[in-house]
């Protein structure tokens, strides 16, 4: 998937000689908070409804009015991740989409962002979700997937965070096929991973409580 196939053909674009009356009614009938600016078909930047209210101005139009997030935009070609990873650092709930010549084509919403990503296989497939903490240095996506096709589990998806209590450590969410992994989970604490979380479908699962009631119960036979 790329950029050019998740623009939103609903939003308009406006040019820096429209009036601030324009630009108000059309985001009052869109119901949106923005909407990008054009000049001579060259992207801009954003203006927001609440520039267009809270500041004085001498002039009606909008080429005296300062436009935000010009740096939001992304080329026609780039791939889903690369627009997730813009629009991330971006303030506004768009981006803009250019082809290579920097001509404007039309922007993408946070929501076609969101509705693309939720369609992912790992997000849609019933199954299990598995996270681990393990040292930076020491993680191998091949060696964890070895691991888990050993035990007739394929991996759906997998994401990468950084642990914010400890900067040499990764956070690895997995989400797997199968809906009881208890097994899973024995394999990759035998393999010295610290698995940390595991969601089971709908229900989430203490693992820590889990086995602390493993425990109890041994310890009361």
């Amino acid at each position: 998937m790329t950029a050019i196939e998740l623009i939103n053909p609903n939003i308009p674009s406006l040019n820096t000689d429209d009036d601030i009356t324009k630009a108000s009614d059309v985001m009052d009938d869109l119901g949106i908070h923005q909407l990008p600016v054009l000049e001579k078909g060259q992207f801009k930047g954003f203006i927001a409804d609440g520039i267009l209210f809270d500041e004085v101005f001498n002039s009606s139009t909008l080429i005296d009015y300062q436009l935000a997030a010009t740096n939001c935009t992304v080329y026609a070609d780039q791939h889903f991740y690369e627009v997730v990873k813009i629009a991330s650092g971006c303030d506004y709930g768009m981006v803009a989409v250019l082809d290579r010549n920097e001509v404007f084509l039309g922007v993408i919403t946070a929501y076609e962002l969101f509705k693309e990503f939720s369609q992912t296989i790992g997000i849609q497939s019933s199954g299990s979700i598995i996270i681990i903490s393990v040292r930076q240095i020491d993680y191998s996506l091949s060696e964890i997937t070895r691991l888990l096709e050993a035990e007739s589990v394929r991996i759906l998806g997998c994401n990468l965070t950084s642990d914010p209590e400890d900067p040499v450590k990764l956070i690895v969410t997995l989400k797997v096929d199968k809906k009881n992994v208890s097994h899973i989970v024995a394999t990759l604490e035998r393999f010295n991973y610290n698995v940390i979380g595991l969601y089971q479908e709908e229900n989430i699962i203490s693992y820590e409580k889990e086995r602390l009631d493993a425990l109890m119960k041994y310890l009361n036979i």
